[in-house]
């Protein structure tokens, strides 16, 4: 039976938001599969523009920063505690890692060999919201990190690594209502339901298509989102339609005109007027932000649902 495991897993593996016809930079994995660095050890001063991952990245603050911070053109806070889990393709950017913390990256390989496969579904780029740590968990995932620390430095050994991580992400669905979702069978659903609206938010904006990919109706789909992730189908469908007119209007190749007509607008001002509803500007006005800063973002409240 095919499951949402197997669904996201060829996403990850089909490379499809690392398309050619895009010019985002593409930061990779090289020569190894796994990698952890302390924030502290970093240049504070240090800057990355818009960039994807050819890898799982697991960033954790455990101080508070005033710089900003960027995954897929939206600003996410640096605030002490929280916890982001970035996937492949994902674009992401930041104007400095001040403080204190850990950037943990690890390869497709790794990844696929979580033995708890609900935990792969933690890795929801539908989702970027920061997980908060509490301070009694905080302790624990320390000494993992610093365990992690300790063997990449030392034999880096692939299954001591892999336990680690595993252990790193049982904690953080442990202690986190929507992350511990994931462990549920409503949670396996509703990857399934990420991975089905990936591969057909071009063509597809009816509910019960998808609804009916689930088995349930959907009215039932849109209790389940708002319950679990205070969203609805809609709002997830247009998230992403506007991250991948974001790409193509940043960073491709195409006229407006042929990017709208690609993502299923009838015409060019229907995609426009969506574009800065959606965004809080008009493609012209995003596409001149775009050199104006490492992550060439709006707020995330700039603009609708």
């Amino acid at each position: 039976m095919f499951t949402a495991l197997d669904a996201l897993t060829n996403l990850f593996n089909s490379g499809s938001a690392l398309k050619r016809d895009h010019d985002i930079p593409v930061s990779r994995l090289e020569n190894s599969f796994f990698e952890i660095v302390r924030l502290s050890d970093l240049d504070a001063s240090m800057k990355r523009p818009n960039h994807r991952h050819d890898f799982f990245k697991i960033l954790w603050f455990t101080s508070s920063s005033d710089a900003a911070h960027f995954i897929d053109f939206e600003s996410y806070p640096a605030e002490s505690g929280l916890i982001y889990l970035i996937a492949p393709g994902q674009v992401h950017a930041y104007e400095g890692l001040s403080g204190s913390g850990y950037a943990i990256v690890f390869s497709l390989d790794l990844f696929s060999s979580i033995q708890n496969p609900r935990l792969r579904l933690m890795f929801n780029p539908f989702m970027n919201r920061g997980i908060p740590s509490g301070s009694d968990e905080a302790g624990v995932l320390r000494q993992l990190a610093e365990l992690m620390v300790l063997e990449s430095g030392g034999k880096k050994d692939f299954f001591i690594l892999l336990s680690y991580v595993e252990a790193f992400l049982r904690h953080i669905a442990r202690m986190h209502s929507e992350a511990s979702f994931v462990l549920t069978k409503a949670g396996e659903r509703m990857g399934k339901l990420f991975a089905l609206v990936d591969g057909s938010f071009r063509s597809e904006r009816r509910s019960d298509f998808y609804a009916s990919a689930l088995g349930i109706t959907p009215k039932r789909l849109n209790e389940i989102l708002n319950e679990r992730f205070g969203t609805t189908l809609t709002r997830i469908l247009h998230r992403r339609l506007i991250l991948e007119a974001k790409r193509e209007v940043a960073y491709g190749r195409k006229s407006f005109k042929e990017i709208a007509f690609e993502l299923g607008f009838s015409d060019q001002a229907y995609f426009s007027r969506f574009f800065k509803a959606q965004a809080g500007m008009m493609p012209a006005d995003f596409r001149r932000t775009m050199a104006s800063g490492p992550g060439g973002a709006m707020p995330k409240d700039a603009g609708g649902s």
